[in-house]
This record gives C-alpha cells, sequence and structure tokens, in this order.
C-alpha cells in the first residue's frame, strides 16, 4: 500500500518548514505529491498557504516575493492576499475589475511550537495535535532536525513504533546487541492512538553520560510511546535518574517514496547551550542509522496483517498495520472530496 491509496492521511496536519524561516519571502513546501508555497502577510505576521502555481501563466509563487501582506508573482507582478484572492494586477490600469477566476487554491496553515503547520483537506480531521510537554514550563523544546528523506512515510513511524529494533540498528550508537530483550508490555489503542510502554537495557556511552547525566555503562531505560496521529509519534524516554527525554517525530508525506522528517525534544533538565549540542549530536546520529536503513526498504507498506512474519515483540507495530488499513478502507479507492486533483487546486477549488 501506498501514501496515495490512503486519502484520509490527506486530513491532518503536518509540519513543513520551521516558523523562523517564514519571514520576509515566500518559501515552497510539497506534500502529498503537490507543490505549495507558504508565506506571512509580515515578518512576524499570519501564516498563509496555497498552491504553488499562477493562474495566470502558472509560475512558481515561491520564487517571488511578499508586497503589503500579498505574495507576488515573479512573473507578471500579480498579488495574491492570505485569502487567494487576486488584489492587483500591475498590467491594468487602475480600478480595472479583476477576472474571478484569478485567485489560488489555498490550504490551512498555523504556527505552533516553532514550525508552520499545514492541512491539504478542505475539512482537518482533527486539531494541529496538542504535545503535552510543550506546554509545561519546566520542559525546554529542542529543534533537532528536518530532512527530506527518500523513505515512505508510514515506513518512518512504523520504525518509531518498533523498538526491538534498537538493539541492532543502532548498535554504534545506544544499542546492544547482546541484550534484545524487552520487557513485558501491552498494547493499548483508542480509536487513532496507540499506545504502550516498555523497558530495554541501552548503552551509555561517555557521551550520553554527558548528556543524561548517568554514570553507569548501560541502563534500564523506560520508553512510553503513542502514537499521537498517523503520521505522528511522541515517545517518552524515561531514565533511572528522573530525566524525561522526549521524543516528537512527524512524518509529512512529500509523496509516496519521499518524506520530510521532523524530529523535535522536550527535556526536564533545563539543558544550557554546550548540553543541547551534545544532545542534538546523539540523536542526529541516532536519526541518521534510521534513515540509512529505511531508505532501502521498499515504499509498499503491508497492511494485510498475513504478509509478513510477526512475534510478540511486534506488537505495536501489528497495530499500526490494522489502523492503516482501517484509514485506507474508509471511503474506498476513490473517494471523490478527498481524491488528489491539482487541476482542480489550481483553479481555487478544493478537492
Amino acid at each position: 500500500m501506498l501514501i496515495s491509496e490512503i486519502p484520509a492521511l490527506r486530513e491532518y496536519w503536518y509540519p513543513v518548514a520551521y516558523s523562523a524561516d517564514v519571514s520576509d519571502e515566500p518559501i515552497g513546501a510539497r506534500l502529498f505529491g503537490e507543490d505549495f508555497v507558504v508565506w506571512r502577510d509580515s515578518p512576524d505576521g499570519y501564516v498563509h498557504a496555497a498552491v504553488d502555481y499562477c493562474p495566470h501563466r502558472g509560475a512558481r509563487l515561491s520564487q517571488g516575493s511578499i508586497e503589503n501582506g500579498c505574495v507576488v508573482c515573479p512573473y507578471h507582478g500579480w498579488q495574491f492576499d492570505g485569502s487567494g484572492a487576486c488584489v492587483r494586477i500591475p498590467q491594468n490600469a487602475e480600478g480595472s475589475a479583476i477576472p474571478p477566476r484569478a485567485k489560488l487554491g489555498t490550504i490551512h496553515a498555523d504556527d505552533r511550537y516553532g514550525l508552520v503547520w499545514v492541512c491539504v483537506a478542505e475539512t482537518p480531521r482533527e486539531s494541529i495535535p496538542d504535545l503535552p510537554e510543550l506546554n509545561d514550563p519546566s520542559f525546554t523544546l529542542i529543534h533537532e532536525l528536518m530532512e527530506e528523506w527518500d523513505a515512505t512515510a508510514i515506513r518512518c513511524v512504523d520504525n518509531a513504533l518498533d523498538v526491538s529494533h534498537l538493539s541492532f540498528v543502532h548498535a554504534s550508537s545506544v544499542g546492544d546487541p547482546s541484550r534484545p530483550q524487552m520487557s513485558e508490555f501491552q498494547v493499548e489503542r483508542d480509536g487513532g492512538r496507540i499506545r504502550f510502554s516498555i523497558s530495554y537495557t541501552a548503552k551509555v556511552t561517555e557521551q550520553m553520560k554527558r548528556n543524561t547525566g548517568l554514570t553507569v555503562d548501560s541502563t534500564t531505560r523506560t520508553t512510553h510511546a503513542e502514537l499521537v496521529q498517523p503520521l505522528i509519534f511522541r515517545g517518552v524516554l524515561e531514565y533511572e535518574n528522573g530525566l524525561r527525554h522526549v521524543l516528537y517525530k512527524t512524518s509529512a508525506p512529500i509523496d509516496d517514496h519521499r518524506t520530510l522528517f521532523c524530529q523535535f525534544i522536550a527535556r526536564n533538565d533545563d539543558p544550557d547551550e554546550d548540553k543541547q549540542a551534545g544532545i542534538v549530536a546523539i540523536d542526529r546520529t541516532i536519526q541518521s542509522e534510521d534513515r540509512a536503513l529505511l531508505e532501502r526498504i521498499t515504499s509498499e507498506f503491508p497492511s494485510e496483517i498475513t504478509t509478513e512474519v510477526h512475534t510478540k515483540s511486534d506488537r505495536m507495530t501489528v497495530e499500526y498495520r490494522k489502523l492503516i488499513a482501517e484509514l485506507a478502507a474508509e471511503a474506498g479507492p476513490l473517494r471523490p472530496d478527498s481524491t488528489w486533483d491539482p487541476l482542480a487546486r489550481r483553479a481555487g477549488k478544493s478537492p
């Protein structure tokens, strides 16, 4: 199963840029195989998003500029406001009527957690997820990475839910292949949310000792994992000394085969800048190990449970496959109100 075969995934919110990177110039973003332009009506103002296609001659608006809160086409200077309406055609005499079809296909856009989020559906299924630690002043938010991966978004999330790979994929960083066993655990399912808690032995390298305050060479680490939305993961890594290192992973589908993978964390130990740099370094190392493996796996995701072989340690990823299959089956292969239609988007219509 491919991303494009699951229309329901378009009804969720995905981060496509850091908030700080959307200021006084428009930027481009690609999601579900289509290009969008993102801009603000002022350097610190509201964020807007639309199809990256000028209805006049098809130029990329992301190559343009911002003027009086409007995105300006680089080809002929047409200006479009946050609602998508064309408000100025420079070649026309002042006061001339603007063609009613001179408008952009806009999509939902908002700021939260230092990220710009978008939803391409006419009506989002849910709001931008509430991430509890980021509303708690005792936790520090650290943005770690936002990268394009040559892996499908579903595989990226499946990997996050699959704790049993840690001993082997991350043997050079935090995993210990000699201790692959995990504690007993139960998987809980509440609608679209999947939760489980599990403990396992993790290596404590010298860098990890500096990052965590631990003094031992190995530790029992407990992970409280949660699938927040189909392509958003939250994992609370709880250490024996009381440290809570909370991982947030989002996988925005660029298309069937590529993902804009974003990871940010929350920590309850108030790390200074030097310590933050060390934390980011090891987390980026761990993610590079995941990336190297995931980019070699097929984009086809087997939602049929009988396609693969499963064991007790796979219960969380089996439940994820069931969820993906349910989403794919919601509306059949070609639901009219969610089928991707770039031409309708370009005409300023919603799918």
